[in-house]
């Protein structure tokens, strides 16, 4: 099978009225072009405030569409709501902003086959949300694992499975809770899942789970200097991941354009508490 050359690009947080991130993606529409990838996969918070303004979402998807070869996404919890009760934004998933992502994007889990590779997109939120589509997603993961043949699998995640260990208990909003979290690291070891690639943390991260590679994309929006390291190997740059799949092997290099801005929330989350309560900015053009 040819090489592939794959692109993962999260945590662009667009909106219309409030694009304060949207030179950097310009940017990066900018380096598409110029790299012309076989493919981009986008996992997650593709817009700032889906669950409370659905038109962020349609302003998303206009903006993915500017991209010049093919890609696909997955929500992220500001595209659709966090897992209930969504304790910090008031926003859970729900039926109507589970339909509303839809609309805009199309499925928010899928199976994409390219050259040899089976790549797997799932909807974070919905694990443990008790919505009627959650049983149909582990049921597709599982038809998708099995059937992959010959090809090598690869899951595309919003929130990375885990922080710190794999025996953190808790329900975090920073990871997949503990239930999930043991199923899908279950389904890696037995169907030999190559790579886990997520979003969600704004940092880059890349570390392994026995045969399988876990990595944490950077945000092309903002880092925010407040969080500690908890003595975790973090990278809190702007940024996105690029991707070489060549046989059986992976490998991957954390992206940084030159011409990328490092907005830094600091001053701004403390004055605001979270990015969807910021004042407006308009798009000016």
């Amino acid at each position: 099978m040819p090489p592939l050359r794959i692109v993962q690009v999260s945590d662009t947080h667009l909106s219309r009225t409030h694009a304060y991130f949207q030179d950097n993606w310009d940017v990066f529409v900018d380096c598409m072009a110029e790299e012309k990838p076989d493919f981009v996969f986008v996992t997650g918070d593709i817009c700032l405030n889906g669950p409370k303004h659905p038109e962020d979402l349609l302003f998303a998807r206009t903006q993915m569409d500017r991209l010049p070869v093919p890609w696909r996404a997955i929500p992220g919890n500001h595209d659709i709501g966090d897992t209930p009760p969504d304790t910090r934004l008031k926003g859970p998933i729900t039926k109507p902003r589970r339909a509303a992502y839809r609309t805009a994007f199309g499925d928010d889990y899928w199976v994409q086959d390219l050259s040899g590779w089976r790549f797997i997109g799932l909807n974070a939120q919905l694990m443990e949300s008790g919505l009627p589509g959650e049983a149909a997603q582990w049921a597709m993961l599982l038809d998708a694992l099995q059937d992959a043949e010959a090809r090598r699998c690869v899951l595309l995640i919003h929130k990375p499975l885990y922080t710190k260990s794999v025996t953190e208990r808790g329900c975090s909003l920073q990871a997949l809770w503990p239930k999930s979290r043991k199923r899908v690291l279950a389904l890696c070891e037995k169907y030999k899942v190559k790579l886990v690639a997520s979003g969600h943390r704004h940092c880059y991260r890349s570390l392994r789970r026995g045969d399988t590679r876990l990595v944490w994309a950077p945000a092309t929006s903002f880092i925010d200097t407040r969080k500690p390291k908890d003595g975790l190997r973090l990278t809190r740059r702007v940024g996105y991941i690029r991707y070489f799949f060549d046989g059986a092997t992976v490998k991957h290099e954390f992206v940084e354009p030159p011409l990328f801005v490092n907005t830094d929330m600091r001053n701004w989350m403390a004055a605001h508490k979270s990015t969807t309560k910021l004042p407006p900015r308009p798009l000016r053009r």
